[in-house]
């Protein structure tokens, strides 16, 4: 029997929980760029609580049970401005925000990264340095140039200097190696390292480039120093069709001759009813390339006389709300055919204080003394991927993404006498993947949010390196891969984020029996004997970990600390072409194990951003591989390495965005031992350390329809190694070589003639300096890598909106 005071607490309970829910609202909208074009993960903010999310496929996003109240509602991209605006929530409304943001250039707004965790991140949520190049970026820095060697260099702290070629050779990150993705597809072939896959796709089809610094171990093998992984641009969902049209040409300012090339790029993009659509091809035709001397530059792994072909091709469905599926096919072609054939270069040093001359490389036209021999050669890469997302599961927690994909390369080198009769070298490589990967947040009342990544990396990857004619110089490796991985974080109110994770890799790799190849690795006739080895299998296991920690509280001082492994297997293919051993079995190459510690911060103001960041790493060997006089061959590295080094960064924005300035320093070092004998301490060669870098900028728009900019990169010295004397000749060791610091004034303006048409003006080079890139003082114990830089050179382009 219900008494009068129990019907009384009754209603007032239910005035209360009614009054609960009634004193709320809700907020959606959608977020566009100023074409219209719907924005995907865009970061939403709702000030004063914990509510954050971000916008789907068709740029949406929305907030439910928001409390009365007046709020700040914050939207966030990479490469667009950030936008806020103030709302009013009142009972039972149910209120419509939408945003337009424009397009900035900018260092200084949030973005958001995918890489690191392989779900889309907040950049201050991260415990690690990442640097991100947006659309923005590229898009100003390939006014200059396509060749993205040359892009990354100025715009990723703590990456190398371009050694000036289409090889990446000696262009470390932190002194270790780094592996490449395109959309997460690995392009590096570290089983027989090309080292070619910086170019795999054209600047013009990239969104961003991500690159996480510092081993990862969520990625695995090849990911010592980090990764570089190119985001492709997504289709315009909002539209039939739209597109882009891009011609240029590019010529030696100095010298002209024969040194016109040009360039044609068309993309096309859209969406027809559950249907998106991006297509996109491009040609290039480089010519003759001079020094500021006006010789020809050396062809060997040149960029002239080159032709250069790529399409990048994407579809996307979508099957409801909540189900997504896309493909993606990308082909990359670059073919040389030069006229000129390559001299020797020259390394004459003077003294015991290492005085020197290095005479460079430089392109001749053939003569019967000195023919021109072998086939063009150049990089081919294609990509395929078919990805599905399902959204919504596990009651809403869950998100699972899966992509199964395919890539093939192929790296044809330059004709060699190191072998019996001369050859010509090219590595192929065939890999094949598939990834279920499932992301969790947990919505507990608490105030700790916690959000996990975990899946499986199912990679098959059979690589080789053979001679244009025919003879096996590395055999098959056929490599079998399994890597489960969990990542896991976890974020307590606006305060600290903790984020931790493990990776535990199984690899297997069958080799056939094989004979290796006669080869003299110093080209001085002195050839190794033929060996026949008995085939067998190699396995490697590896668990690694990585945990940081972030206080995010105050955006003028966002500090971290972070430590991350990483696992990779040296270059198998080198150790196994100059075996000597009877048996694959009796080779027994180890992985090399690296521990990387980092401390840095983030500090953000209105008008600057600072970052900085100091960084120690170690490893059990070192990488790549040394000479042994005994056996006329190259080895893997015992010896472990020990780097460290530092990055500073600053950018300002002024006048809203019309002037923007900024500066970068980079130092790395690096030291090895003997395994027996930590203590005796040398330093680690030029094609592992780089010098010190600084690059520095000024992008300025004195009104709406004109923006100039200003760039320099100065490579610093780097000299840390004496010569050697024998008989009174005095010479350095191969790596060894000292390096003297120069740098490049580049100089870039774009002028919007209409709303769909702006013409560029970029020239590289300005003042004509005379220099060698870092990697041809280094290397130039090798006298055929000795090419000079390239002299003041200049680029012409139109760009057309459709």
């Amino acid at each position: 029997m219900i008494t009068v005071k129990k019907f009384y607490l009754y209603i007032i309970m239910l005035c209360c929980i009614a009054n609960s829910f009634a004193q709320t609202g809700s907020i959606e909208g959608t977020i566009t760029d100023p074409y219209g074009t719907p924005l995907e993960d865009v970061n939403v903010i709702l000030s004063n609580t914990q509510k954050g999310t971000t916008t789907d496929v068709n740029g949406n996003y929305s907030f439910a049970a928001v409390e009365d109240g007046e709020y700040t509602l914050t939207a966030s991209y990479m490469s667009y401005m950030t936008s806020k605006k103030n709302v009013m929530v009142i009972t039972g409304g149910n209120i419509k925000v939408d945003f337009v943001l424009e397009e900035s250039n900018s260092q200084l707004d949030e973005v958001i990264v995918s890489s690191v965790g392989r779900t889309p991140e907040k950049l201050s949520e991260i415990p690690a340095s990442i640097t991100v190049v947006s659309s923005a970026q590229i898009k100003t820095l390939s006014t200059n140039t396509t060749h993205i060697n040359d892009v990354l260099e100025f715009a990723v702290p703590g990456l190398a200097p371009s050694s000036g070629t289409y090889s990446n050779w000696g262009q470390t990150l932190r002194g270790r190696q780094l592996l490449v993705l395109v959309d997460g597809i690995p392009q590096s072939t570290p089983l027989r390292n090309s080292l070619v896959d910086l170019k795999s796709v054209q600047p013009y089809d990239i969104d961003r480039i991500e690159v996480i610094k510092g081993s990862a171990a969520i990625y695995g093998n090849g990911g010592d120093g980090g990764i570089v992984n190119y985001i492709t641009k997504k289709a315009n969902k909002d539209v039939l069709i739209t597109g882009t049209s891009n011609a240029w040409t590019t010529s030696n300012l100095s010298k002209t001759d024969d040194a016109f090339g040009w360039g044609l790029q068309q993309s096309l993009t859209g969406n027809l009813d559950k249907f998106s659509y991006y297509v996109s091809g491009s040609f290039e035709k480089t010519g003759n390339k001079y020094d500021a001397n006006r010789d020809p530059l050396s062809p060997t792994y040149g960029l002239d006389n080159s032709k250069i072909f790529s399409v990048l091709g994407k579809i996307g469905y979508q099957i409801d709300d909540n189900q997504t599926i896309n493909a993606m096919i990308n082909h990359y072609n670059s073919r040389q055919d030069s006229p000129f054939v390559a001299t020797r270069g020259e390394l004459e040093v003077f003294n015991a204080s290492g005085d020197r001359r290095i005479t460079p490389v430089i392109g001749v036209l053939p003569t019967d003394e000195n023919p021109k021999l072998g086939d063009d050669t150049g990089v081919t890469t294609t990509n395929a991927q078919i990805k599905y997302t399902l959204n919504e599961i596990f009651n809403g927690t869950t998100k699972l993404d899966a992509d199964l994909y395919y890539q093939k390369g192929k790296n044809i080198f330059f004709y060699s006498e190191y072998f019996e009769n001369g050859g010509q070298t090219v590595v192929n490589t065939d890999k094949f993947g598939f990834r279920p990967i499932l992301h969790t947040d947990l919505h507990l009342d608490i105030p700790v949010k916690m959000s996990f990544t975990y899946g499986l990396d199912l990679l098959k990857d059979k690589t080789n390196q053979g001679l244009l004619d025919g003879r096996i110089w590395t055999p098959d490796l056929d490599l079998l891969s399994i890597a489960p991985f969990v990542q896991a974080k976890f974020k307590y109110k606006e305060d600290w984020v903790l984020k931790t994770g493990i990776r535990h890799d199984d690899m297997r790799i069958a080799i056939d029996d094989f004979s290796t190849l006669p080869y003299s690795p110093r080209s001085d006739g002195n050839f190794r004997e033929s060996a026949d080895v008995s085939g067998g299998d190699l396995s490697f296991r590896n668990t690694s970990i990585n945990a940081g920690i972030r206080y995010i509280k105050n955006n003028e001082f966002i500090p971290y600390f972070s430590f991350s492994q990483g696992f990779s297997l040296p270059d198998i293919g080198r150790v196994i072409r100059g075996a000597t051993a009877k048996s694959v079995d009796d080779i027994n190459p180890s992985p090399i194990i690296t521990n990387n510690y980092e401390f840095g911060f983030l500090s953000k103001f209105k008008h600057v951003r600072f970052e900085a960041v100091g960084y120690y790493s170690t490893s059990n060997l070192g990488l790549g591989l040394v000479f042994n006089d005994d056996s006329n061959r190259f080895e893997q590295s015992e010896n472990p390495q020990n780097i460290y080094g530092a990055e500073v960064s600053a950018d300002f924005t002024f006048l809203s965005d019309n002037l923007q300035f900024g500066a970068s320093y980079s130092y790395v070092e690096g030291l090895k031992h003997s395994p027996d004998d930590s203590t005796n301490l040398t330093y680690i060669g030029g094609d592992v350390i780089s010098p010190p870098k600084i690059t520095a900028y000024i992008n300025v728009r004195p009104f709406s329809k004109l923006s100039t900019s200003i760039r320099v990169v100065h490579v610093g010295s780097r000299k840390r190694f004496n010569p050697t004397e024998t008989d009174g000749t005095f010479s350095f060791r191969y790596r060894e070589v000292p390096v003297h610091d120069y740098a490049l004034v580049n100089f870039s303006s774009t002028y919007e003639a209409t709303e769909k048409i702006s013409i560029s003006l970029g020239i590289n080079n300005l003042f004509n300096k005379d220099f060698l890139p870092a990697r041809s003082q280094w290397a130039s114990p090798l006298r055929g890598q000795i090419p000079a830089g390239e002299g003041i050179n200049g680029r012409l382009a139109i760009s057309y909106k459709f």
